[in-house]
């Protein structure tokens, strides 16, 4: 948890004084300098990089890029893991008024073009390896790209060692201030591309005035900085909910921020780097609940009941002095062990990109690790609404953040209008005039506000289910409330037009093992302990379980058990790990269909 020694952050301007984005970063670095502003991994450890000292390279950067030929509106794009230069390489960008164009490290070579070419850029930033083969590959169908700029270019021949342009040649003041006073908040400054659920991604036109909007609403959500505070990154920086809370407002106010080494060392990297906020998305603390229960089913019988009695004291609103004499021991025994695995000093996560069930909100509060849940689009930036740090409702997204205004229409669905509101869709004229009516974005979400003034999400306006006997049913609303389920890591929901509702089920393969042993099951592997009847008609009785409150015609009253989890290789997950509803259907019609036989 947060150190007791820690002061309120001193902020010596406000948000709404910076005229654009490296505008609010030079203030920062100004006021900041000799504070850290990023930590990288080196030797084992985590070693600061100041304010100064990324502010120089950022104006290096810029230099190199006016020299280059770089010209106000060109499109850069970026292929590169979280890592520093990431950062720097974006707000020298953007100094010298060019747009930039973030790239998922987990596209092929064909979407790599595809976004290349849609978006007219003509230069490519990267690290090496395979993301430097998978962007050659991609480049060949990409006329336009004059410059690949590589970190580590190896033995690849004709590509410009982007270290010539990070550090090379002195910092031309005179050309970057005339670069940096043609920006305002106005100007185009990323065209982040959205992940494509049903089909090509388009481009999202963010501008300058855009994001600072949202970084401006970003402290009624969270409350005051404190002046050690650090952030971990890990979710894709070419994710708009990382890139805007754990980059740009990481910078723009001041604080730090530490880069993990690879995605499957982020258990390790947070004992290292011991953040105080993390950005997170309710995939993967859908999954670290998960562990952390499997882990917990293993253990004698005492180990369980301290945990579970932990957590049942943990949920209770009321306790009476013996209660809360038992919380605080068993907080030492259970809840700090917990908090250790997220570096001891985390005070809050921050949730977005999906919705995130009830009970892992809950989960996670229970040891002192809170969960702001918000609320957004790529379209705005992302921001709409926010679960506020000194009241979260767990079920909503919060309330509306200042600056924005939301309506709900006559069909329920969520409009938004605000200064975070895109411009449009990159050369998408009618697919922008259907998404923002009248200058309000439609989001395809539905929902509605309470008295209280917090914004419910109750589904996808197009995901709804509409069966056969004319009832209209949520799938995700089901969808939530089973992955929840210790032995259930994902469920997709089938049924339009259909009698009853089937679903596709990914057991979770620690909680089911255990189970299976526990029953005296002989040992098979994997795919075969999910094919077994045995374990489909327990996950079957667990789920008629869990469904009960509802109504009938929500009810799933088949299941299909598949071995191996949705993914982003596989292709039925976006980036961002939402799943593709429309692509897995299509995959799966034969066994969807079978359930109804």
């Amino acid at each position: 948890m947060a150190s007791k020694q820690q002061t309120v952050l001193d902020h010596p301007f406000s948000l709404e004084e910076a005229r654009h984005l490296p505008d609010a970063y030079f203030r920062s670095a100004k006021a900041h300098a000799l504070n850290p502003a990023q930590w990288h991994r080196q030797s084992g450890h985590y070693q600061p990089i100041t304010y100064a000292q990324m502010a120089m390279r950022i104006r290096q950067i810029a230099s190199g890029l006016i020299r280059s030929g770089v010209k106000p509106g060109d499109r850069i794009a970026i292929l590169m893991e979280n890592r520093p230069e990431w950062a720097v390489i974006d707000y020298a960008v953007l100094s010298v008024g060019a747009v930039i164009v973030p790239l998922y490290c987990s596209y092929r070579p064909q979407d790599i073009s595809y976004v290349l070419n849609d978006a007219g850029a003509t230069a490519v930033f990267t690290s090496g390896g395979k993301l430097l083969r998978d962007l050659l590959a991609g480049i060949n169908a990409c006329p336009k790209i004059r410059h690949v700029y590589a970190l580590e270019a190896g033995s690849e021949s004709g590509l410009a060692q982007a270290i010539d342009i990070l550090e090379g040649g002195d910092i031309d003041e005179p050309a970057l201030e005339k670069r940096l006073a043609g920006i305002d908040r106005n100007t185009l400054a990323t065209l982040v591309y959205t992940s494509g659920t049903t089909a090509n991604p388009k481009g999202v036109m963010l501008s300058h005035g855009n994001i600072l909007a949202n970084l401006e609403a970003v402290p009624a959500v969270v409350g005051q900085f404190t002046t050690e505070e650090r952030m971990l990154s890990f979710l894709p920086l070419a994710h708009c909910l990382e890139r805007t809370c754990g980059h740009f407002l990481v910078y723009s106010y001041g604080l730090s921020v530490a880069f993990a080494e690879r995605p499957d060392t982020v258990a390790k990297n947070l004992g290292e780097a011991q953040p105080t906020i993390m950005i997170s998305v309710p995939r993967m603390l859908e999954v670290v609940r998960s562990r952390i229960l499997a882990q917990v089913a293993k253990q004698p019988w005492l180990n369980r009941w301290l945990f579970n009695r932990f957590l049942d004291l943990a949920g209770r609103k009321s306790r009476g002095r013996l209660a809360s004499m038992q919380h605080r021991l068993l907080d030492r025994l259970v809840g700090e062990k917990i908090r250790q695995r997220f570096g001891g000093r985390l005070r809050m996560m921050i949730s977005g990109g999906a919705p995130l069930s009830v009970e892992v909100g809950r989960f996670f509060e229970g040891f002192g690790l809170p969960v702001l849940e918000g609320y957004g689009l790529t379209e705005s930036s992302p921001l709409i609404s926010g679960n506020p740090f000194g009241d979260r409702r767990f079920g909503t997204v919060g309330k509306v953040v200042p600056g924005v205004e939301v309506v709900i229409a006559e069909d329920g669905e969520i409009l938004a209008r605000g200064a975070n509101i895109m411009a449009g869709y990159w050369q998408q004229k009618q697919a922008t005039k259907e998404t923002i009516i009248n200058g309000w974005l439609h989001t395809g979400d539905i929902g509605h506000i309470d008295a209280d003034g917090y914004l419910h999400i109750t589904d996808r306006k197009k995901d709804i289910i509409v069966n056969s006997g004319g009832e209209n049913i949520a799938p995700q609303r089901i969808e939530q409330l089973l992955a929840a389920d210790a032995m259930m890591d994902q469920v997709i929901v089938y049924g339009d037009r259909k009698p009853y509702l089937v679903a596709l089920v990914v057991p979770n393969p620690e909680a089911c093992k255990a189970w299976a042993a526990e029953k005296g099951l002989p040992e098979s592997d994997w795919a075969h302990l999910c094919a077994a009847d045995i374990l489909k008609k327990h996950l079957q009785t667990r789920i008629n379980q869990i469904l009960k409150p509802l109504n009938p015609f929500e009810q799933v009253r088949r299941i299909q058990l598949l071995a191996d989890p949705f993914t982003i290789e596989s292709g039925l997950m976006t980036p961002t790990m939402k799943l593709k509803r429309r692509k897995v259907y299509e995959q799966y019609r034969d066994s969807l269909e079978s359930l109804y036989t």
